[in-house]
């Protein structure tokens, strides 16, 4: 990954940690873990988009694992648990009437346009008439506490950027996340993302591209701060000391 790559999601969001973070996500490269891998999965099994495999060894790992890779070079290979959990979260998305109302459209299709004067990329998991859709697997799907964790995660800015990307009006698209709960029974909620969520994402995304651009215009990328910074007992509050 270079700095002529055109800038994703994920780069912006990382700009808005810090510069360095933004640097980072540019030009290294990340190693799936297990949660994106059946991310992958699941959204392979369900768009029909990839193979997805499972491999019976007990390690993947070794001789017969790499000629098992070399042969399906294509595909998404799992350990034998993990190809059911994956095959059983698509299932459940798939007995979700409002879900698969949302997930019709043109999947996985990667957009490259010209924003704030970057080239840029994005990937909708699915672009339907007039909306855009994301299908995340997660450790809750309950609202009163996904919501919270799509605020964390700024799944508001990234569905906001992919509307930019397809050209879609803030005011007059719609925006959808499908979240599926990666343990048994699996439930699933859907969840329309609301223009306030879409518009606080928008503003994100300016001021991390804002960041993006200056540190690339003037060469440099600091962290959080450049100076020593004061630590201190916080006034009137009693703090409760616990292991996190």
């Amino acid at each position: 990954m270079t700095l002529d790559a055109p800038v994703r999601f994920s780069h912006l969001k990382a700009y808005g940690r810090s510069a360095a973070h933004g640097l980072h996500a540019r030009t290294c490269d990340t190693d799936p873990n297990y949660a994106m891998q059946r991310g992958t999965a699941v959204h392979a099994i369900l768009f029909d988009t990839r193979d997805v495999l499972a491999w019976d060894g007990p390690v993947r790992r070794g001789k017969a694992f790499d000629d098992f890779v070399a042969q399906n070079p294509n595909a998404e290979i799992m350990t034998s648990t993990e190809y059911a959990k994956s095959h059983a979260i698509a299932s459940a998305v798939r007995a979700c009437k409002p879900a698969m109302e949302v997930l019709q459209g043109e999947v996985e299709k990667t957009i490259y346009f010209d924003w704030m004067g970057s080239k840029c990329r994005a990937t909708p998991d699915v672009r339907g008439d007039g909306y855009v859709t994301e299908l995340k697997t997660s450790a809750t799907s309950d609202p009163n506490r996904f919501v919270w964790h799509a605020l964390r995660m700024q799944y508001n800015a990234q569905l906001r950027m992919q509307q930019i990307a397809c050209n879609m009006d803030i005011l007059d698209s719609r925006a959808y996340i499908v979240a599926v709960e990666s343990a048994a029974p699996f439930p699933v909620t859907v969840f329309n993302v609301q223009y306030n969520a879409l518009e606080v994402g928008e503003r994100n995304l300016i001021l991390w591209m804002e960041r993006l651009r200056m540190s690339e215009s003037s060469e440099s990328w600091p962290a959080y701060v450049e100076s020593i910074v004061p630590l201190d007992m916080p006034e009137d509050t009693e703090l409760t000391y616990e292991e996190d």
